[in-house]
């Protein structure tokens, strides 16, 4: 498995000559990273972010961004990606709007060898690889894929962004998302509830409640009485490692023993 400290090089190299080859009045608009970062809990799956320079925080650059990936995890096909993300939950302001004028524009100019997915929560314009061997072919490689997703999308994004020139108020977002309520999930290619629910990291009330049950409110490490102790319901695989939410890879820990296991299996 690569490392952060092996990747961010290339990548910085990859953005520099990005910039270079993209019309001016997009390239000057961007940022990136410093350097490939974990994303979350996932150890083994690294980020290099690009996004636009002008974004607030109504479109937040967490959510809202061109994303390099390595992703080490077994269960990945490949270990490599590169892809818009527009995590359309995270709008906090005119989000119809913007949801109806990116599903209406961007399946249409998504680049050929980009695989275009419409989830509830997401837009993901995604193309999957291997890293080369020789990372400093990396650049080579990935230059065209850049340049072609970029500036085949950023001038549809360009004037959302630049409408939502002042941050959201205190407390703004917390009312936007009161007012809306909760939005559904889906699994790319997962349509099944079901199915759903295993790829998701949160544990439904009442699998927690049936695990409690099947184990006697004990401990499955010490033993330890759940009824007079706090509890986590633990991934045996951990999720980060590509174990699903399944109730056969799920098993309830004391506080302790869920510390002291970590993100081992």
């Amino acid at each position: 498995m690569l490392t952060k400290a092996e990747l961010t090089p290339h990548a910085l190299e990859l953005f520099r000559r990005v910039k270079l080859a993209l019309p001016v009045e997009i390239g000057q608009r961007l940022s990136s990273n410093r350097l490939f970062v974990t994303h979350g809990s996932y150890n083994n799956l690294f980020l290099f972010d690009v996004w636009d320079s002008n974004q607030t925080d109504v479109l937040d650059r967490q959510h809202f961004k061109y994303c390099l990936g390595h992703d080490g995890r077994p269960s990945s096909p490949t270990n490599g990606y590169f892809h818009l993300w527009l995590n359309t939950i995270r709008i906090y302001r005119e989000r119809e709007a913007i949801v109806t004028t990116l599903d209406k524009k961007l399946p249409a100019l998504t680049p050929k060898g980009f695989t275009f997915n419409r989830l509830d929560r997401a837009i993901d314009i995604k193309w999957s690889f291997d890293y080369p061997r020789n990372l400093a072919t990396l650049p080579d490689l990935l230059l065209p894929r850049y340049v072609s997703l970029i500036s085949a999308i950023h001038p549809v994004l360009m004037p959302i962004i630049d409408q939502f020139s002042t941050r959201l108020a205190p407390g703004e977002r917390r009312a936007v998302v009161a007012k809306r309520g909760r939005i559904g999930f889906t699994h790319p290619g997962i349509r099944d509830p079901e199915r759903v629910s295993e790829y998701t990291r949160s544990i439904r009330p009442s699998d927690r409640a049936a695990l409690l049950k099947q184990f006697r409110y004990r401990c499955a490490l010490c033993g330890a009485d759940l009824r007079e102790a706090r509890h986590h319901i633990d991934h045996i695989k951990p999720f980060s490692k590509g174990g699903t939410s399944k109730r056969e890879n799920l098993q309830p820990l004391c506080e302790p023993c869920n510390l002291a296991k970590g993100n081992r299996e």
